[in-house]
């Protein structure tokens, strides 16, 4: 054992911590692209991701992280959620994703895509 090993074991403690966060709040986008499907609400909800870039900015220099850093992070997982959702809103079939209890969809089940619900793009709205 090397003197970098207990700091090594920190880091994957915490690396799988992250994950595990990460993994949580992909579930939570989960419930709510369903919700939005559900409802006929537009996925791109542009006052909710300028709060949370806010948050995120702010809570990151309180943290003392590299702006650049936190900017970039903030703007991966927007993405990589707002792609999920897309892919969800507009799937062609009932879906099947396990609920998230406390959340306004988890006693809903989703309805199946129907023709009187306006195409992907109509719902996004501007990006």
């Amino acid at each position: 054992m090397n003197g970098l090993d207990r700091f090594r074991g920190r880091l994957d403690e915490l690396d799988d911590q992250i994950a595990t966060l990460f993994g949580e709040r992909f579930a939570v986008c989960r419930e709510i692209a369903l919700y939005k499907r559900a409802n006929a609400i537009p996925m791109m909800q542009p006052a909710r991701v300028a709060q949370v870039r806010k948050r995120y900015l702010t809570r990151g220099a309180d943290a003392q992280l590299p702006q650049d850093f936190t900017e970039n992070l903030f703007e991966l997982l927007i993405g990589a959620t707002c792609r999920m959702e897309d892919e969800l809103i507009d799937a062609p079939y009932p879906l099947d994703v396990p609920s998230v209890p406390d959340t306004p969809s988890a006693a809903q089940p989703p309805p199946a895509a129907s023709a009187a619900q306006p195409p992907a793009a109509e719902r996004r709205g501007a990006r």
